[in-house]
């Protein structure tokens, strides 16, 4: 997936046939992302995907991660379904846990990485507009330093 898949900005159809449709479970495109590491990939359903937006679900199973460190086109929101997620901004070393019923937007252009710490899956609902990635695809590989917060130690410890 180096480049952008042919269903991202065409699914459930081509811009050029816009329509009202139903979805149903059974028409949902699965994939895993990213491809070209799937031991550290998450399992996906798209839902939509047009010029204006991608909505989907994935799912991380416990104690995983997704690599390399994604980076939209678009402002993300993450909308936690079931389970509980730690969400990591590796240029802030901004670190937020995320549980069911709850949210978190990642504007266009901010690194992020999700993390599973807990014993049970976790299903995330994902809407990114206006564009999930640029022309040149999604990113393999994050090259810049990731900041960490740092603890001092506690006197006497």
């Amino acid at each position: 997936m180096s480049e952008r898949a042919p269903y991202f900005c065409n699914f459930p159809f081509r811009p050029s046939e816009k329509r009202p449709i139903h979805l149903t479970r059974d028409k949902l495109k699965l994939f895993i992302y990213t491809e070209e590491f799937p031991e550290s990939s998450d399992l996906n359903y798209l839902i939509a995907s047009t010029e204006d937006m991608t909505v989907g679900e994935y799912r991380l199973a416990p104690g995983s991660t997704f690599n390399p460190v994604d980076v939209h086109a678009g402002d993300e929101i993450y909308y936690i379904l079931e389970g509980s997620v730690t969400m990591f901004n590796p240029e802030l070393g901004q670190v937020v846990e995320i549980s069911q019923g709850e949210s978190v937007i990642m504007p266009k252009g901010a690194p992020h990485k999700a993390y599973n710490f807990t014993n049970t899956d976790v299903l995330i609902l994902f809407v990114i507009a206006p564009k999930i990635w640029d022309e040149n695809g999604p990113p393999l590989s994050y090259d810049k330093e990731m900041k960490r917060y740092k603890y001092k130690e506690r006197a006497g410890r």
